[in-house]
C-alpha cells in the first residue's frame, strides 16, 4: 500500500492492491508498524474500487497505538471516501509506533486500498 506507485484511478491494476474480498458489511483494518516512535499528523488514502464487489467504504476511522491500546485520533478532519483521488485526513498529532485504518464496508460490498500514505515527522 506504500510502494511509491501513483494510482491513475480507483480501478488501477498497474500494481498490487489491498482488498478484503468477500467481507461485505464488515469492518476490516490495516496498519503500519514503525521501528521507532513517529509523530503522525495526517494520512491520505486512495481507495480501490473494482466494480466487481469491492467498492468505496461506507466510512473509516484512524487509530494509533498509545503503548497499551488502540485509540481513535483526536479531531480528524477529512475522512473522505471519494473515488479516483487521495482522500486526506488531518488530526491532532500523535507520537506512536503503530497506526491503523478501520474500514467499514457497505452492506453488499467489500473494500480495498490502492495506496495509503502517512505523514508526520
Amino acid at each position: 500500500m506504500n510502494d511509491g506507485y501513483a494510482p491513475t484511478s480507483s480501478n488501477d491494476r498497474g500494481h498490487s492492491v489491498y482488498g478484503n474480498w468477500d467481507n461485505p458489511g464488515t469492518t476490516q483494518w490495516v496498519q503500519y508498524d514503525f521501528a521507532s516512535a513517529k509523530t503522525v499528523s495526517s494520512t491520505a488514502i486512495y481507495w480501490f474500487d473494482d466494480d466487481q464487489g469491492i467498492d468505496l467504504p461506507a466510512s473509516y476511522t484512524i487509530q494509533y497505538w498509545n503503548g497499551t491500546a488502540w485509540v481513535n485520533v483526536a479531531s480528524p478532519s477529512g475522512l473522505g471516501v471519494v473515488a479516483n483521488q487521495y482522500n486526506t485526513t488531518t488530526f491532532t498529532p500523535v507520537s506512536t509506533t503503530k497506526i491503523r485504518v478501520n474500514i467499514t464496508a457497505k452492506a453488499t460490498t467489500s473494500t480495498g486500498i490502492e495506496s495509503w500514505r502517512v505523514f508526520g515527522t
